[in-house]
């Protein structure tokens, strides 16, 4: 396995749990797996579990070290997921203050 095979297994895997985790086209399958039962729709809302088992099958497709796989799947997901969240904050953050009058225009954002 060489380096970029990793690299294709681990975006792969990300963007999987990311479109798992977030995606607006999957909200009715999270809340109907969540209206069933509470474990497993945290297991889908959560992006290091999912991520954690999304690598884990993946990696048998790739011939790489599953606890390895999945431990890395897990942790880029997570952060991939955590930025994503960040940054719409920061966005949603600057609208509140646009509406409410505390920024005269965009320039006073830098």
């Amino acid at each position: 396995m060489n380096f970029v095979d990793f690299l294709i297994f681990l975006f792969g895997c990300t963007g999987l749990t990311v479109n798992l985790v977030s995606s607006e086209i999957l909200r009715p399958l999270r809340e109907f797996v969540l209206s069933k039962s509470e474990k497993l729709g945290y297991l889908l809302s959560c992006p290091m579990c999912s991520g954690f088992w999304i690598g884990l099958v993946a990696s048998s497709f790739f011939e790489i070290n599953p606890v390895f796989g999945a431990a890395a799947s897990s942790l880029s997901s997570w952060f991939v997921v955590s930025f994503i969240d960040a940054i719409y904050a920061v966005g949603v953050y600057y609208d509140v203050q646009l509406q409410d009058g505390e920024l005269e225009d965009e320039r006073d954002i830098k």
